[in-house]
């Protein structure tokens, strides 16, 4: 049987996910896994054939980042994200890393089980695009890369200036893109839109070591 590891933080889907495999006769749990970060430890201990890897996970490493690295030394491991997240760059990331395919767990129309064994026959499932999210009053779709950018960092809770600092831009221009996603989406103000915002998982504050 094939040999699978799973990285997962969350209980219930890990289960889940567990669960597909046993109910399968075909895959064998290696682990599971809470950080991304060991991952490629384990990679290096033991054979494994496939890893369903999620996103955000325990550690200081996400699972995209962690992706990369393991096909980098092993690119016979086949990697499918598994993440519930609809942040507008993953779908990029992911391919950059060279992982096989890529799975939305409350959106995709694949089972995992389709989507599994269909990689390890050599297919590559990816979503056309990232789903629509209604932020408020407008579609997710209607943002610029630039007011996401901004908008990530006002979901880490930064202040203008921070935020000006970060981008390199001035801050009546942060305050600029601040201005137009509220007038477009309709919240009262900035904390608002970033509750709102994380509660939809559109996006997710950076990870530390994210260079944005």
């Amino acid at each position: 049987m094939k040999k699978v590891l799973i990285v997962e933080d969350q209980r219930m889907p890990r289960e889940n996910m567990e669960r597909v495999l046993a109910d399968s006769g075909k895959y064998e749990l290696v682990a599971s896994i809470n950080g991304a970060d060991v991952a490629f430890a384990k990679c290096r201990q033991q054979h494994i054939d496939l890893i369903l890897m999620d996103v955000c996970t325990a550690g200081n490493k996400d699972g995209i980042e962690a992706a990369a690295e393991i096909k980098a030394e092993f690119p016979h491991i086949k990697i499918i994200i598994v993440t519930s997240m609809v942040e507008v760059s993953y779908l990029e990331r992911a391919r950059a890393a060279k992982v096989d395919s890529f799975w939305y767990k409350d959106i995709s129309p694949e089972t995992l089980i389709d989507v599994i064994d269909r990689t390890m026959n050599g297919e590559h499932l990816f979503p056309d695009k990232t789903p629509n999210v209604k932020l408020g009053l407008a579609d997710s779709t209607e943002l610029t890369d630039k007011e996401i950018q901004v908008l990530r960092l006002v979901c880490d809770g930064l202040d203008y200036g921070e935020i000006a600092e970060k981008l390199n831009i001035s801050v009546n221009t942060v305050k600029t893109h601040v201005s137009h996603i509220l007038q477009r989406t309709g919240y009262a103000n900035k904390t608002r839109l970033a509750i709102a915002v994380t509660n939809k998982k559109f996006i997710i504050p950076t990870l530390p070591e994210d260079n944005m």
